[in-house]
């Protein structure tokens, strides 16, 4: 679902009151209407596969749980849904074909494992899967946590319903007014390093940083928004990753539901910890590959995907070496040179290929200085009043990820209540302007990971 897309802006508001007012038994069905219609909306052959994959994964769950021809259904189901998502990726891919493709794996391998009961009503189950907040760039939920809130009768709750108000508000500030703002220079930089020099691409990967984390999250924020509003609680995806203080920190706060399923179906299986040093390492380095290849049919995301492996092997290579070591540095010291790392990382997620990443990583040594400062900002055009409302959009960016999801305490006891009415109408107001400018430039500029 394309937030952003004016259907759901006007719809959602509609949805949401049907919802409520329809009887708790039709809710489910109707969701998944509304569902299949956000999806189908612009792409019909796309919402076909999406039905393959429910199909074959809801029947091979079902043969599983029955204990019938389990390793067969279960390979069938491996088979179709990879098959899928593989081919696509490698031509035309759907929206959202790598994330519920995970998503009913994962549900196949639980029934599998007899973890949890396999789902006897197809519609629940399509529900589960299509669910339209989360179906197109996740959070890539597990049956355990959603399905059972999907057939569960939810009754109107205000705390809910503020809360999800502001999840979503949250999210359209850092989609539409912080990362489609910075992706502007990011382009600039991105098409011509060389002339934008050591500087320029330094000031480029940085602001890149802020707008991957801003655009993703805030797609997030916007779809747990909206299932809150409905009474469905999603995962939390992300968790303050910048924050980090090291690689291993990072990817438990960075796209938490993707590393979970990594860990619990691909490392884990592989022997996780428990078989010797050099498996572990082994085990560490194919969970990042194969990462890499989920992002996408490109040498950029694997190279990306193998650095985070390495940075990774690298620490346990260390820790190793000096078992008694300590954190001798301040806890600032470990967070600038993780977001460092990752940073680094990030030149090969978002170069369009191999050689530009070089050419990026190369401009602080072969030039880097560019033409100087202001020749620089000249460059990106930034300067006066431009170079002001970046620094403003950074700022209120980092003020608002300090606000609490969980709002509507603050705001039932009256604390800050004059302090949050202000920034909910500054941040209303400033996702109006960055909207309506962004049409009137005619610029699209979709959630990222809506490739993926």
């Amino acid at each position: 679902m394309n937030f952003k897309s004016l259907t759901f802006v006007f719809l959602f508001p509609v949805v949401l009151l049907l919802y409520w007012i329809l009887p708790g038994r039709y809710r489910g069905m109707f969701l998944l209407g509304v569902s299949y219609f956000f999806y189908i909306k612009e792409s019909s052959w796309a919402g076909l596969l999406l039905l393959l994959t429910t199909v074959v994964t809801f029947l091979s769950g079902r043969a599983i749980g029955q204990g019938t021809r389990k390793k067969a259904w279960m390979a069938a189901a491996v088979a179709v849904c990879l098959g899928l998502m593989i081919g696509m990726k490698y031509s035309v891919p759907p929206v959202g074909i790598s994330f519920y493709t995970f998503q009913t794996l994962a549900y196949v391998m639980d029934v599998y494992r007899g973890t949890i009961v396999a789902e006897k009503k197809f519609s629940n189950y399509a529900l589960f899967v299509a669910f339209f907040p989360q179906l197109v760039a996740g959070p890539i939920e597990r049956a355990g946590n959603l399905l059972g809130q999907l057939k569960t009768e939810h009754v109107w709750n205000k705390q809910d319903m503020v809360n999800g108000f502001w999840l979503i508000l949250r999210g359209f500030y850092k989609k539409v007014v912080v990362a489609d703002r910075l992706a502007i220079y990011v382009d600039r930089v991105y098409a011509a390093p060389q002339k934008a020099g050591g500087l320029g691409v330094i000031l480029g990967t940085s602001l890149f940083a802020i707008q991957i984390y801003c655009d993703f999250s805030g797609y997030t924020d916007i779809a747990r928004g909206a299932a809150r509003m409905i009474g469905i609680r999603l995962m939390e995806n992300f968790r303050h990753p910048y924050r980090a203080v090291s690689i291993q920190d990072f990817w438990k706060r960075w796209h938490i539901s993707l590393t979970k399923c990594f860990t619990d179906y691909v490392y884990i299986p592989l022997g996780g910890s428990r078989k010797g040093f050099m498996k572990l390492c082994r085990n560490i380095l194919v969970v990042f590959l194969l990462s890499g290849f989920w992002h996408g049919a490109s040498w950029n995301y694997v190279v990306w995907g193998l650095l985070h492996g390495f940075y990774m092997v690298a620490s346990l290579v260390w820790q190793r070496i000096y078992p008694d070591n300590r954190r001798s540095m301040p806890q600032g010291f470990y967070r600038i040179r993780t977001l460092l790392l990752v940073s680094l990382a990030w030149v090969f997620f978002r170069a369009p290929s191999l050689q530009i990443a070089w050419t990026v990583l190369s401009q602080p040594f072969v030039n880097p200085l560019g033409n100087g400062v202001m020749q620089t900002l000249d460059f990106l055009e930034i300067y006066g009043m431009e170079a002001f409302s970046l620094v403003a959009v950074v700022i209120t960016w980092i003020i608002t990820e300090r606000f609490s999801e969980d709002i509507y305490q603050d705001l039932r006891t009256g604390k800050g209540l004059s302090v949050a009415a202000a920034v909910f109408v500054s941040m209303v107001t400033a996702i109006e302007f960055s909207w309506l400018s962004q049409m009137a430039a005619g610029s699209e500029n979709a959630f990222i990971y809506f490739r993926f």
